[in-house]
């Protein structure tokens, strides 16, 4: 596939710094497109959303990822991570965060992935098509038929979106299921809401006729500058010069007519969904009618037939149902149909759980959830607060072989024999131990940045990866020592679960810190 890009950021007309951030990189995994739009003042959503793109691309630098999909999703994460550690380490970025879209080019196949109210369209056979969809309450107001998608940029809650990066320790990002196929004469277009809150998409489409990119960037910032400027403006283009397919294949999230006339969220009652105010440090609660919005939903999926289906209308091939992302598993339900008869699917993407599918005529008759004990590459729980490191405990009468067995640094071992080592006071009965060999440790103590309550399915790499930006030299190794040597709160089962390097839920394990 050959392609040509060009990117322009704006930084409007009322906001007196950019918080836009965009970046284009060639990775082993292919060429990759970011922009993200950060939020938390001017300062913090600068910060966020450079430490996103260039998390974003320093991931898929790393190495060769075979499922790109699941590479999308954990680099996502890994970017939330990277922020939401900044923010934790420097009070004044506390609430910092920031949207992401992600396009990756790789052979003849493109991949998407994003988080937050900035988007990815696709201009195919002259139309412009939405091909991510907002992360916003908004969004579900539309997605209802309660209010059409010209209301929503005038509706008093756009701002508030519901997944940010950085905002929490995990993030959930909305991944492509399977490649897009563009075919040459189709261009891309990822851009912050400065662009799409200004623009409306028929406007959009009428300046993305022109093949220019220079030409057809700078009439998009124009447009969204002449509809206001209230927002910083990004807008990054890709065209596809030279492609394999004939024709392309997508899916597309284009706006569905209005068919309840209710413009106000205060005509709702009941649930709450939490979102975050873009722009803002402040959370928001906003009232929710989930039955209602459900329902009106359900019409609209009745009524309307898109000229491209959408992804839960699609047929399921055996390599779908292996390689699904496991943030979206959920998607995935009984009856629906997949294009071959008869057959038992493993999906092992959800790191410690499996699903797998049964498949009779065609249709998943049965989706059953195995539970395994592995490592996962991600984090979803909050640290805890920090602890005052432990007194030091008196140990008596070790022997010579538990004395020698701490020799990992420097000698401190004085003539009546007592050391400090990890934290603790050895006292040693000379009567017991009679030898010239000094102790050696490598640090007089270590200082036990946090206790951390194992949860369901998480291994050691996720764990380290929570704490790393305080303690540099955490790594699996360290962790695993540190517990099965020094932590008393261990039961002898569950060190030599950790000697195997397993965890078990629940399992309390003290994060050394040197």
């Amino acid at each position: 596939m050959k392609y040509i890009s060009k990117s322009l950021t704006n930084v409007g007309k009322v906001r007196s710094a950019n918080e836009d951030n965009l970046g284009e990189a060639k990775t082993p995994n292919g060429d990759l497109f970011v922009v993200c739009d950060g939020m938390g003042g001017h300062v913090g959503g600068a910060q966020a959303s450079t430490i996103a793109v260039n998390s974003l691309i320093e991931y898929f630098q790393r190495e060769v990822y075979d499922n790109v999909i699941q590479a999308i999703d954990h680099a996502l994460s890994f970017a939330n991570e990277q922020i939401y550690a900044s923010a934790l380490s420097n009070p004044d970025l506390k609430g910092m965060g920031t949207t992401a879209v992600v396009l990756l080019v790789r052979g003849e196949e493109c991949f998407v992935g994003h988080v937050g109210d900035s988007r990815i369209y696709l201009r195919s056979n002259g139309k412009l098509n939405r091909i991510t969809k907002d992360h916003s309450f908004v969004q579900t107001l539309v997605d209802s038929g309660v209010i059409d998608d010209e209301d929503a940029e005038n509706h008093p809650n756009k701002n508030q979106i519901l997944q940010a990066l950085g905002i929490a320790p995990a993030v959930k990002a909305t991944i492509c299921q399977s490649p897009i196929l563009p075919k040459a004469g189709d261009m891309f277009l990822l851009c912050s809401d400065g662009l799409n809150g200004m623009v409306n998409d028929r406007d959009m489409e009428r300046i993305m006729q022109e093949d220019n990119l220079m030409v057809t960037s700078e009439n998009l910032i124009t447009a969204a500058l002449n509809g206001g400027g209230h927002d910083n403006i990004t807008a990054s283009l890709v065209l596809i010069e030279e492609s394999a397919h004939n024709s392309s294949r997508f899916v597309h999230f284009n706006p569905k007519p209005k068919v309840i006339d209710m413009s106000s969220t205060q005509q709702f009652g009941g649930g709450a969904t939490a979102a975050v105010h873009k722009k803002s440090k402040l959370p928001y609660i906003i009232g929710g009618g989930t039955a209602l919005l459900g329902g009106a939903l359900a019409i609209i999926m009745l009524m309307m037939k898109d000229e491209v289906p959408d992804e839960s209308q699609k047929i399921l091939t055996k390599e779908d149902l292996k390689t699904y992302v496991c943030q979206n598993m959920n998607d995935i339900t009984k009856d629906m149909k997949v294009d071959f008869a008869a057959d038992t699917i493993t999906n092992s993407q959800c790191e410690g759980t499996n699903h797998i599918f049964i498949i009779e005529d065609s249709t998943i008759v049965e989706i059953k959830t195995e539970i395994i004990n592995k490592p996962m590459k991600s984090d979803d729980a909050e640290p805890e607060e920090e602890i005052n490191v432990p007194a030091p405990k008196k140990i008596k009468n070790m022997s010579k072989q538990e004395i020698t067995s701490l020799q990992v640094g420097a000698s401190v071992a004085d003539e009546k024999g007592d050391f400090e080592a990890h934290g603790y006071k050895i006292s040693v009965d000379k009567n017991k131990v009679k030898s010239k060999d000094k102790v050696k440790v490598e640090n007089l103590s270590v200082n036990i940045l946090r206790n951390h309550t194992v949860k369901a399915s998480q291994g050691l790499d996720a764990i380290v990866q929570l704490y790393i930006s305080k303690c540099p030299k955490l790594n699996k190794e360290s962790l695993i020592n540190h517990n099965v040597d020094n932590n008393t709160k261990l039961k002898s089962s569950d060190k030599q679960t950790l000697n195997q390097g397993k965890t078990i839920e629940g399992m309390v394990l003290e994060i050394p810190c040197d």
